[in-house]
């Protein structure tokens, strides 16, 4: 595969794993923690009782593709996995746990009815029915089977505001009669019928849960908590570091709330110490990451062997990984912008300009009170705030952490 063949993979908005893994490096050792081998090892550890588990992290910080790596690692030691990005189901601005309990029970039903074979059920035929007539939808011509409707309905819910709060309302009631036994039969009926097939479990991952506000997490996952374990399969569910409440009166409550279920935060590489000094070992990954995407197929000894195919030097090369602070999206953001003005080798003269334009860009967005927000994150003590998050996102504020805690760090604030 030449250089210029490769180049897709360089887009920012290239998807690990849905393409392929070949391009994956594992970050657990710059992470400080192997998150996946977490997850995973939690589900192995209850083969026969379902667990319930949280993830966040930063916007960029690989929480999809370790989700997706995940999924694979967890279908090759025999787990049946379902995977959804449920941001393009459901409004997540507005969503509550009625639609989230509507998405997870079609899930199911999607995967259990694609066998073909009738579904014998005695809970839900009535709960659709109920929800139908509630919305006053036209009785289902030429659908037999119960996905379908209920994609219908979450579609409906979707396209009306007034209809999704006054379902909430009226249903959220009764989650805990007819709906939820439904819920709990059918997702009986999907394990015993993978236990049949030799499967070890049924594994559900939804993610893009970030845009969730703390107060709709406390209502979902901390009162409606409850009413999502009782499907009888593994469940993980990705929220927004807002998920983690700095404040420890507030922190107390909220893990009372979720029932000690806290989200287990997936590390942003960390590129520097505190002192600003690279660490040797998460530049070589970030190295491997950039050279990975040209050269998929060859170990990682050779890609450092053909460096000078891609970049004018080593030295080009480390100079985009360090300006990237360690975000991912960013790196490949840059690096893309040096892909779009010429062809390999990238010159650090292209480099330099790519990196100036960028700097000039975000630098344009800083008003005098984001300085300020800076200023106080770089000089107090750390807190993660819904302020400092934005900022993150913006890329005027970076995140990092030790073995001490955690810290930020700005390009406009020395």
């Amino acid at each position: 595969m030449s250089n210029l063949e490769s180049l897709p993979a360089c887009n920012p908005s290239f998807a690990l794993f849905s393409q392929d893994e070949v391009y994956y490096v594992d970050l657990a050792e710059g992470r400080g923690e192997d998150v996946v081998k977490r997850l995973r090892r939690t589900i192995i550890l209850s083969p026969n009782k379902p667990t319930f588990q949280l993830l966040s992290g930063h916007v960029g910080s690989g929480k999809t593709t370790e989700l997706l790596r995940l999924k694979a690692g967890l279908e090759q030691q025999g787990f049946a996995v379902i995977y959804c990005a449920a941001d393009e189901y459901l409004q997540i601005d507005d969503v509550g746990l009625t639609e989230i309990w509507l998405f997870i029970l079609t899930l199911i039903l999607q995967q259990l009815e694609k066998k073909g074979d009738s579904l014998s059920v005695a809970y839900l035929p009535n709960a659709i029915v109920e929800i139908e007539q509630w919305l006053r939808m036209p009785e289902p011509i030429g659908i037999s089977t119960y996905a379908p409707r209920l994609q219908r309905i979450l579609q409906t819910l979707q396209d009306n505001d007034q209809h999704r709060r006054q379902l909430r309302h009226h249903l959220e009631a009764r989650l805990k009669n007819s709906l939820l036994a439904a819920g709990e039969e059918v997702t009986a009926i999907e394990i015993d019928r993978l236990k049949q097939l030799g499967k070890k479990g049924l594994v559900i991952l939804i993610d893009n849960l970030d845009r969730l506000t703390l107060e709709q997490i406390e209502i979902i996952f901390g009162d409606g908590g409850k009413y999502l374990r009782q499907f009888q399969c593994h469940t993980i569910y990705t929220l927004p570091l807002l998920a983690n409440p700095p404040e420890e009166d507030q922190l107390q409550r909220f893990q009372q709330r979720l029932k000690g279920n806290m989200p287990i935060v997936l590390p942003n590489l960390t590129l520097c110490d505190r002192q600003g000094a690279v660490k040797p070992q998460s530049l070589n990954l970030l190295r491997q990451v950039v050279l990975i995407r040209m050269f998929p197929h060859l170990s990682p000894e050779k890609r450092l062997e053909q460096v000078n195919e891609i970049f004018e030097n080593i030295e080009t090369l480390d100079r985009l990984c360090i300006a990237s602070y360690g975000h991912l999206p960013y790196l490949f953001s840059l690096l893309y912008g040096c892909l779009q003005w010429q062809d390999p080798p990238i010159q650090m003269e292209t480099l330099n300009h790519v990196l100036q334009v960028d700097l000039q860009m975000r630098l344009a967005t800083l008003r005098d009170r984001d300085r300020q927000a800076i200023q106080k994150y770089l000089t107090s003590p750390y807190v993660l705030t819904s302020e400092a998050i934005n900022l993150c996102r913006r890329l005027v504020l970076f995140e990092h952490h030790d073995d001490q805690g955690s810290w930020f760090s700005s390009p406009f604030v020395k």
